[in-house]
């Protein structure tokens, strides 16, 4: 009898885990539960901020401001999501000179790049106002790229297939490009 001790002991404590296991499975944060609480949908997320602003700065004046409903950092940290941007501006001399506006924003930051999956609103002060499609910012080369774009200048509205801007050359180039120019008398 005494041999059979340590080994229905050991049954006991190998029973109860496995039953507090399957029992306890459903309430345990890591549980059945989690994917119901949308646990699944942070899966990628290392980091999450609501609400969130973010201001750059060069030589002691903002540079750009970006509000957005949600930034999710990736667990390797490489890349930042912002989603919900509500209110992007570029700034000069601390005054605003353009207004960005996107559902979902992608930031490499390894590379530098950017990327615009969905549609993406800029307006310029006293400029044009552009809505584009599929953005693509390549800092290596300083250089944009947009499956489509919608511009309009006061009465003046353009649109094109695609777009590349080259800022090093300060050209854009846009193909299969329609649109209508109102001439004044």
């Amino acid at each position: 009898m005494k041999r059979c001790v340590p080994w229905i002991t050991a049954a006991v404590i190998i029973g109860g885990l496995i039953w507090a296991f399957l029992y306890l499975k459903d309430i345990h944060p890591l549980g059945s539960l989690a994917p119901k609480l949308g646990a699944d949908r942070m899966q990628g997320v290392g980091i999450r901020f609501n609400g969130a602003q973010l201001v750059g700065r060069a030589n002691g004046k903002k540079v750009w401001l970006i509000q957005a409903r949600t930034i999710d950092i990736s667990k390797d940290r490489r890349k930042a999501t912002f989603r919900g941007l509500t209110n992007g501006a570029l700034m000069q001399n601390d005054k605003k000179v353009a207004s960005i506006s996107a559902d979902e924003v992608v930031y490499n930051v390894l590379t530098q790049n950017v990327a615009a999956p969905g549609t993406a609103h800029l307006s310029i002060v006293g400029g044009p106002s552009l809505k584009v499609s599929k953005v693509y910012w390549n800092s290596q080369n300083s250089r944009l790229f947009c499956e489509g774009v919608d511009a309009v200048l006061g009465a003046n509205t353009m649109h094109g297939e695609r777009m590349t801007a080259d800022l090093d050359k300060k050209e854009i180039t846009a193909s299969k490009v329609s649109g209508t120019i109102r001439l004044q008398e």
